[in-house]
């Protein structure tokens, strides 16, 4: 019988993912419209709730709660699309979002990557290699993680539990900064000496942020794009996205994909958190990167059907579980 690491499963189910590789514009745009509209909505709940309780002068103890309360669920649910916005990008990255490809750079960038504070092209420098040599020397993604203590496991509940603390509390900025270096346009707008971004891109990343900072000094809400848009940002959204880097791939395996690419099912909070818009289908998108993230879970039960992949690939219910049921926890001592 074949095993996991004989089995080409990019041949055997190459023409079913074929059929699953459509782009549907409508749906692109429905799926970026969606995230907005959370957004939005989340931005605008503590002041809703501040004016009915009838502005800050004449709030009561139980109305400063409820609007503290307000805006820590608003911070909480920013973060979280600031997080699926990422993985928009993310699909983006492989062209999957429109099928015209200046129209996919423009939308990816203005819509989801530019307000995150990256670019799409420059992740996509360094996230297609990693597709190609996935947890081998040419793997930038590997060759940086594999040095980083903080990506070393087994470690400490301990020692984890502190990293994303301080995540949250945005002490270990300098350290995301080698990995965010190469994803977000900041840098190269004001040195581009290692042609990061062509003159178009750096000219529209500094469009779009100074569009951005004069509408909100203008308006007078530039506080709240510092602690409702940025802080999150740089703080419980890269906690999140610590935690789905680490569940990902096992850094110590450099064979097929089955043997280091995980796939897990995740709760409904952990999709909301820390695996949006089906980027937990993980090693489905390994397989067949052309396949756009809503045909992720069709895929992955197709290949479901077949006794060979579900014996052999890592498969896992949830992040955080009881037993064996979570990921992190088979990787926590």
């Amino acid at each position: 019988m074949n095993d996991g690491q004989t089995v080409n499963y990019r041949r055997k189910y190459a023409a079913e993912a074929q059929a699953l590789q459509h782009i549907h514009p409508l749906q692109s745009l429905w799926l970026i419209a969606r995230q907005w509209l959370v957004i939005a909505a989340a931005l605008a709940l503590p002041f809703i709730v501040l004016e009915f309780h009838g502005g800050a002068g004449s709030l009561s103890a139980a109305g400063w709660a409820a609007v503290a309360a307000c805006f820590a669920l608003s911070f909480f649910l920013v973060a979280c699309k600031q997080h699926a916005l990422g993985i928009i990008m993310h699909d983006a990255t492989h062209y999957r979002l429109f099928s015209n490809r200046r129209l996919n750079e423009l939308a990816s960038n203005w819509l989801c990557a530019f307000p995150a504070g990256m670019v799409t092209s420059c992740y996509r420098r360094g996230h297609l290699p990693h597709h190609v040599f996935t947890n081998r020397p040419n793997d930038p993604y590997w060759a940086r993680l594999v040095e980083d203590p903080a990506y070393r496991f087994p470690q400490s509940r301990q020692s984890f539990g502190r990293l994303l603390l301080r995540d949250l509390f945005g002490l270990n900025f300098a350290a995301w900064r080698p990995i965010l270096r190469y994803w977000t346009g900041w840098g190269a707008v004001i040195d581009n000496r290692e042609k990061l971004l062509t003159g178009s891109e750096r000219l529209q990343f500094a469009a779009f942020w100074l569009i951005v900072a004069a509408a909100a000094i203008a308006s007078g809400v530039w506080p709240w794009l510092i602690v409702l848009w940025l802080l999150p940002l740089h703080t419980l959204c890269l906690a999140f996205m610590r935690v789905r880097i680490v569940a990902e791939h096992n850094l110590d395996d450099s064979g097929p994909e089955l043997s280091h690419t995980r796939h897990v099912d995740a709760s409904w909070l952990e999709r909301l958190t820390l695996a949006p818009l089906n980027i937990n289908y993980h090693i489905a998108h390994h397989l067949f990167p052309s396949v756009p993230l809503h045909n992720l879970p069709r895929l992955h039960a197709l290949l479901l059907r077949d006794p060979v992949f579900r014996a052999q690939a890592m498969l896992w219910p949830r992040y955080f579980g009881k037993n064996d049921k979570g990921l992190m926890n088979s990787l926590l001592r």
